[in-house]
């Protein structure tokens, strides 16, 4: 199995939410003129606050389940803050 998979299934939990909230924010900040900067830099800051909110405190135990595929704790937080950075400053610098 690649690491792949199981990072997409970790990440699929994340974007939903955290696009929503993003896009939700920017349209009332940033309005029509700075919504990329806006849904950027909401982006950058809701993606982590949603992995801690779902996997620190609604279901920790699914932790295991991303270990016995290979990825720690560790490695998925740093997966996380890495992926909305690069995606986040994306949308900053449009």
């Amino acid at each position: 199995m690649n690491i792949v998979s199981p990072l997409w299934l970790f990440y699929k939990k994340l974007i939903t939410p955290s696009l929503a909230v993003s896009i939700l924010i920017a349209v009332i900040l940033g309005g029509v003129t700075n919504f990329f900067l806006a849904f950027g830099i909401a982006y950058i800051l809701f993606v982590p606050l949603f992995h801690f909110a779902i996997y620190e405190l609604n279901n920790p135990k699914e932790y295991y389940f991303y270990y016995n595929l290979g990825l720690s704790k560790s490695i998925l937080w740093a997966f996380t803050v890495i992926l909305s950075l690069v995606v986040g400053l994306i949308f900053v610098f449009i």
